[in-house]
């Protein structure tokens, strides 16, 4: 019984374990001034080389968002995710780094509403 027990105990810490190491991170932010797609691709490139190629990066003009996630954590900041997209001719409204997977504008804007 024992060592079931302790089978039981080793994979629970491996689960969790692996939970932690695939945790995610996303900074989302209102971005103001984009009127057209050629804006959202300047935007979206601009983040894009700032966060890497481990990043997943969606920006939606229409609704003047944009969500740079990772699968693991970054260094990337709030203040970081501002300049870049000030760096563009572009302003930012509220930005927010969440510890949860958001892919798209969209999820965005919903995550967005809740701060």
């Amino acid at each position: 019984m024992k060592s079931l027990l302790k089978i039981v105990l080793l994979f629970v810490t491996f689960i969790s374990i692996q939970t932690i190491a695939k945790a995610e991170q996303a900074l989302i932010g209102v971005v103001n001034g984009m009127v057209c797609i050629e804006c959202q691709k300047k935007v979206e490139a601009a983040l894009t080389e700032k966060a890497g190629t481990k990043a997943t990066v969606d920006v939606s003009w229409p609704e003047n968002v944009a969500v740079v996630s990772f699968e693991g954590t970054t260094n990337l900041t709030e203040a970081d995710f501002k300049n870049v997209v000030e760096g563009v001719g572009f302003t930012t409204g509220k930005i927010v780094k969440v510890d949860e997977q958001v892919r798209t504008a969209a999820d965005g804007v919903v995550t967005l509403k809740k701060f």
